[in-house]
């Protein structure tokens, strides 16, 4: 791995470390990515092999267990996907997008390291011995179906790639597993979804959780593989499905395991299950019990809330269809209570994927700005905390300034603090 920068003061500065170096071996151990480095710089003695210049400099250091080298490696190259799943969301996005979200990743080691989820299918025997000896442990595994010609038709692939057998080596070596299904209508529901579930259950505790999410529908589908979307009646047809067989596995197995999406109740128009429903919450970054958890902060904080604000605020929250009635029976009595704060709760339509897709975390800024312009201006929006990434960008290339700028209206990427909004409010 070619290395980019070494750190002032640095122990690789101190022993010679050069940027430009390519790192090639830490005591006779190839080093390819950051995982391999990770697992091998922790030694207290390292004898280093570098390429420099097309020579071979050897390089020797004692250090206390576990102190890093201090060297920035270039970005290397993840695997890319190879299969064709039929409801893969990749697929149907719009042209015009930033590179990074055309890219169908499918490595395991951006699994570990950020959980990512993969298929398993491009993983050989190799990478199933390094991911045991490295302790690569938790991955999260995208499933779907165990029954072989469901998994082919999903996958979009010709042979069977042994996913079992790679989970049973994986969790006979002690790699925990979170495991998640993309659930179709008509195609890996009912029979088959009991019998995947099944297959998975008997890895317990190693697969430590499933998850149920719906497929996503965009109106970008032109010569995609027809799909059925998930109706109200689809999603409680799930729930009274799943509900006796997670129970069942509370009993015998001391936890639900079986997690369905947030979306299955919302659509279905149920209540949300109760915090413990969820355990520990295994999937929440697949935003499995984000509401439930969002809810409970929220009625946490309550008791603290004040009375009345100094100056009337207009307060608006942008929300996403399926969350509307939530919001509007949990969260809007609380803070309309409060004198001087008038709250509006405005659910975008989302128009840049279609109005099929009604979750927050897909919310784009040009929409949030079309529904905002029409209605009168807010002293603060509130935007979910999920409808930008971790640089602070919406999905169409919008930032919060951007949209603060276009409407002439503060927004805000609300990170659920009700007492430290409503006191700077108070200010």
């Amino acid at each position: 791995m070619k290395i980019i920068s070494v750190e002032k003061n640095s122990l690789a500065e101190q022993i010679g470390v050069l940027a430009g170096d390519e790192m090639i071996a830490i005591n006779g151990e190839p080093i390819r990515d950051p995982i391999d480095y990770r697992f091998h710089v922790s030694d207290e003695y390292l004898e280093i092999e570098l390429q420099r210049q097309g020579e071979t400099v050897i390089l020797e250091i004692e250090k206390d267990y576990d102190d890093d080298l201090g060297v920035i490696f270039e970005e290397i190259q993840y695997r890319h996907c190879g299969n064709k799943c039929i409801f893969c969301f990749i697929d149907q996005n719009p042209p015009g997008l930033r590179d990074a979200l055309y890219f169908k990743d499918e490595d395991y080691r951006l699994s570990f390291i950020y959980g990512n989820y993969v298929t398993l299918t491009n993983v050989g025997r190799k990478d199933l011995q390094r991911i045991a000896e490295q302790r690569l442990s938790p991955l999260y595994v995208s499933v779907h179906a165990t029954d072989l010609e469901t998994r082919k038709l999903m996958l979009g692939i010709r042979g069977d790639d042994k996913l079992l057998e790679k989970i049973e080596f994986l969790t006979d070596n002690g790699i925990e597993l979170h495991t998640q299904i993309v659930l179709c209508p008509g195609i890996n529901d009912r029979e088959i979804l009991d019998r995947t579930i099944d297959d998975l259950a008997k890895f317990f505790p190693a697969v430590q959780s499933i998850a149920i999410v719906p497929l996503g529908l965009t109106r970008h589908r032109q010569e995609l593989y027809p799909l059925q979307p998930m109706t109200p009646d689809f999603a409680a047809q799930v729930i009274e499905q799943l509900e006796p067989k997670s129970k069942l596995f509370k009993e015998k197995l001391g936890q639900y395991l079986i997690y369905l999406a947030d979306e299955f109740y919302l659509q279905a128009k149920k209540p949300l299950p109760s915090a413990e429903r969820y355990d520990e919450f295994p999937q929440i970054e697949n935003g499995v019990g984000m509401t439930r958890e969002f809810l409970d902060s929220f009625q946490e904080q309550i008791a603290s809330f004040p009375h009345r604000i100094k100056q009337p605020i207009r307060l608006v929250m942008v929300t996403a269809k399926s969350a509307e009635p939530v919001m509007r029976q949990e969260i809007y009595p609380a803070l309309a209570r409060i004198a001087n704060l008038s709250v509006e709760i405005v659910p975008v339509t989302n128009r840049f994927y279609g109005d099929s897709v009604t979750v927050t975390g897909l919310l784009t800024g040009q929409d949030i700005f079309n529904q905002l312009k029409l209605i009168d201006p807010a002293d603060l929006v509130l935007l979910p905390g999920n409808c930008v990434n971790f640089e602070g960008v919406f999905l169409d290339e919008w930032t919060p300034e951007q949209l603060s700028k276009e409407l002439n209206q503060r927004a805000l990427v609300f990170d659920d603090d009700w007492n430290s909004l409503l006191q700077n409010l108070n200010e």
